[in-house]
């Protein structure tokens, strides 16, 4: 007749096990008599069925919501339970049925072991670590921060105006044979010329035009065109100068390479957001934080940012030599991989130009001989008598002559309405995306609440957070194994399927206000 019970009141742990301690027995026992309402020990064996029946006023049995007892004859063991009603059986005599708290009488008699877990708070929460999709709604995107990679000025100084052509006028030479440039063969040479702001240098493009049509070599004239300076200027050039009858002309000439022209630099990786301090450093991973880059033209690709290793995350961007030039911007150290090739983006195609010149004029000059040959052999037909072959021979003269005077001005390039370019755009620009702060609130508490997302085997985490750990196995998972009664045991693994908050504190139930960080 020495069996114990308790009367306890303001325990706020629930009987659906959403909530729970992480609580030995004696600090349980701590608990309850720190929120005492009565206790007897006067009775005989306790069978923790469900009923009791307890010495207790009515009055008192209304306080309550908790009782604990023991029986020291058998036992040393503690049990705590929820009350679940009370009924008056008379003065200091009392019935209490009650349901045994599985949780918290056998918290401290099983070991936890390893299992699947669907979700838990972590104890490393190092940025890019936790990449497991949520499937939370991220409503809009916004842009965090922006910059242009490899922009131009608003003045010409940053490209080249290129001329291909297979005639050169200051050596008086026609191009033989073919060179390579970025390792791709090419059977001309490759004048470049500055242009500067308020268009100073097409003077000279014009002079170097006119003197290479002077010179009835306007047709060596093979392409016209805009490229970036440090495609060129990376590959290596030749200056040269002349002062023609047409006025003076400088220009670099480009020299061979097998090598592709790269530039590279890097950037930084979002850890902050101007107007929100976020408690997980989840949301700075992807669909939550991440990096857009757009050619400007409507192609785009997005980059995680926890997809690059290393201190310095690194973009760089290849060009090679062509009508339009070729260029194209290759993550660096993304993915595992040196040069991500597969998810490089390319750059939009700079400016071809237009160029013109008289060509009558130049298949008049560059025909006079074969013209003037053909007009004394007719005329010593007639003077023999052929007519029919004069005939035939000065139809055909004035059949060319025809011909050639119907051609228009040659004119090459006919590009130039290029508004991109035009507009300064023809670049890399990158965008720094987030979601709205609305919606990074919500996605950051409800990882502050339920932890983040796991899917793997791994030993559950039921401690390591300063006031809450919570834990969600898989439904047919066990979380551990003891000297446990079974029944017991399965009310704790049904709860941990469903997922349990474990408290560390029994007075900051509830208060998810908390700075939960890691111990």
């Amino acid at each position: 007749m020495n069996s114990k019970i308790l009367l306890v009141k303001n325990i706020h742990i629930d009987r659906q096990y959403t909530n729970v301690l992480s609580y030995t027995e004696a600090q349980m026992l701590e608990l309850c008599q720190a929120n005492l309402v009565a206790q007897a020990d006067n009775y005989s064996f306790l069978r923790p069925t469900g009923s009791i029946m307890a010495g207790f006023t009515y009055s008192q049995c209304l306080q309550a919501n908790y009782i604990a007892f023991q029986n020291p004859d058998y036992s040393n063991k503690w049990f705590f339970a929820w009350i679940d009603d009370v009924i008056y059986k008379g003065d200091k005599n009392t019935e209490i049925t009650f349901t045994v708290d599985a949780w918290s009488t056998w918290f401290d008699k099983w070991q936890k072991k390893t299992c699947f877990i669907n979700r838990q708070h972590v104890n490393n929460d190092t940025i890019g670590l936790h990449t497991i999709p949520e499937n939370l709604d991220v409503g809009e995107v916004i842009e965090e921060d922006f910059e242009e990679y490899l922009t131009f000025g608003e003045d010409n100084s940053d490209y080249y105006f290129v001329i291909e052509g297979t005639y050169n006028p200051i050596t008086n030479k026609d191009f033989v044979g073919v060179n390579k440039i970025n390792g791709i063969l090419n059977g001309n040479w490759i004048f470049l010329f500055d242009v500067y702001p308020g268009s100073v240098g097409i003077p000279e493009i014009n002079n170097f035009l006119a003197d290479v049509n002077n010179s009835r070599k306007i047709d060596s004239i093979k392409n016209f065109y805009i490229l970036p300076k440090w495609i060129c200027d990376n590959i290596g050039t030749t200056d040269y100068n002349k002062s023609s009858t047409f006025g003076n002309y400088n220009f670099k000439l480009l020299n061979s390479t097998d090598d592709i022209v790269e530039v590279g630099s890097t950037f930084n990786i979002i850890k902050n957001f101007k107007n929100f301090n976020p408690k997980n450093n989840k949301v700075f991973v992807y669909p939550y934080n991440y990096m857009l880059i757009s050619n400007n033209v409507g192609n785009y690709n997005i980059y995680k940012y926890e997809d690059f290793y290393g201190e310095n995350p690194l973009l760089t961007v290849e060009g090679s030599v062509s009508v339009g030039g070729s260029v194209r911007l290759v993550p660096r150290n993304y993915k595992n991989i040196d040069k991500n090739y597969e998810e490089s983006l390319p750059l939009a195609k700079f400016p071809t130009c237009s160029w013109s010149s008289d060509a009558f004029t130049n298949w008049l000059v560059s025909n006079a001989v074969n013209i003037g040959s053909q007009v004394v052999s007719t005329g010593v037909g007639i003077a023999t008598g052929n007519v029919p072959s004069v005939a035939g021979n000065i139809a055909n003269i004035i059949g060319q002559f025809y011909q050639a005077s119907l051609l228009p001005s040659i004119q090459g390039g006919n590009n130039t309405g290029d508004v991109n370019f035009s507009a300064r755009k023809n670049t890399f620009s990158i965008h720094h995306m987030r979601v709205k702060t609305e919606y990074l609130k919500i996605i950051d508490d409800y990882f502050t609440r339920f932890g983040y997302a796991i899917k793997k085997l791994e030993l559950p985490n039921i401690t390591g957070r300063r006031y809450w750990n919570y834990v969600e196995i898989g439904s047919s998972e066990e979380i551990g194994y003891g000297e446990v009664p079974a029944k017991y045991m399965d009310t704790i693994n049904n709860a941990c399927r469903r997922g349990v908050t474990i408290w560390h504190n029994h007075n900051n139930i509830g208060n998810y206000s908390l700075d939960n960080s890691i111990v």
